[in-house]
């Protein structure tokens, strides 16, 4: 079965909870996109530390180089970190449930974070292949919350702000890959497509925290406590959670384009909420 779908944005986040780059093409892995969630900031036990209770860290930008990253944000002097210079002892992070060996970085990284987000942090490297494997996903994943990726069509969003009260982001929920040419929530009733070389099987919907209600341009609360107000009212399941979005896991590696068909392999029951509206 083929839909005029087509992959419109794929983008990155190479350090959790902190603001994505834009992509035109990707290479895949099974542990999500290449540079993706790569990095995270933790406190010193290991525990994640992240917009939810940061909001101003979706500020901090981060540009690849060939040998490293560089790491910026508005008022403090931008700072290189290179590969070759990290420490790469290991270090036990969690995120969420799951507790595995990361790397650490330089104390350069560390100290910057630690002033920018005012709470003392450490920089923590996943390496080149993370040490987290998910038994139910049968894979390895970087730093994301659970999944490789997510994927959301835009006609999804269009639905969310014809509703919603003020106009909301593709950005507000870090999504991987953007779909273009479909109606709103195609994406539900999906279990198997293909980007480019690569095949993606869908996994679940992807319950939605306060983070998306952080406005990635200052780190602001949105008002009026969108979108989460909007999505409760025809995108919540009897136990008041919302979702929006699917998790997606890659079934093998390959590269893709913006602007690749989006070629539906396998569709399934799609959830159904109530709307309340």
């Amino acid at each position: 079965m083929t839909v005029k779908a087509q992959l419109t944005e794929i983008n990155i986040y190479p350090i959790k909870s902190t603001a994505g780059i834009s992509q035109s093409r990707a290479f895949v892995e099974k542990q999500g996109i290449s540079f993706d969630r790569r990095f995270v900031v933790t406190d010193l036990q290991g525990r994640m530390v992240t917009a939810r209770k940061f909001p101003k860290m979706v500020t901090i930008e981060s540009c690849l180089l060939s040998d490293g990253i560089l790491l910026s944000a508005k008022g403090h002097s931008s700072l290189k970190i290179r590969y070759q210079d990290f420490e790469m002892k290991e270090f036990e992070c969690k995120i969420w449930s799951d507790r595995f060996d990361a790397y650490t970085t330089i104390e350069e990284a560390n100290q910057w974070l630690t002033e920018v987000i005012g709470k003392e942090v450490v920089l923590l490297y996943c390496g080149e292949e993370s040490n987290r494997y998910r038994e139910k996903l049968e894979t390895n994943v970087s730093f994301a919350d659970g999944y490789p990726l997510l994927v959301i069509s835009q006609g999804s969003l269009d639905e969310l702000n014809r509703r919603a009260s003020s106009p909301q982001t593709m950005a507000q929920f870090r999504t991987n890959l953007v779909v273009g040419g479909v109606e709103a929530f195609a994406e539900d009733g999906w279990k198997r497509f293909k980007i480019g070389e690569v095949e993606f099987e869908v996994r679940k919907p992807c319950q939605r925290c306060i983070l998306t209600t952080v406005n990635p341009t200052d780190g602001e609360r949105m008002e009026n406590k969108e979108p989460t107000v909007t999505l409760s009212t025809f995108r919540a399941d009897e136990k008041g959670a919302v979702y929006f979005g699917m998790n997606v896991i890659a079934l093998n590696e390959g590269v893709i384009r913006a602007g690749d068909e989006i070629e539906i392999l396998e569709t399934q029951e799609p959830v159904h909420y109530q709307d309340k509206a």
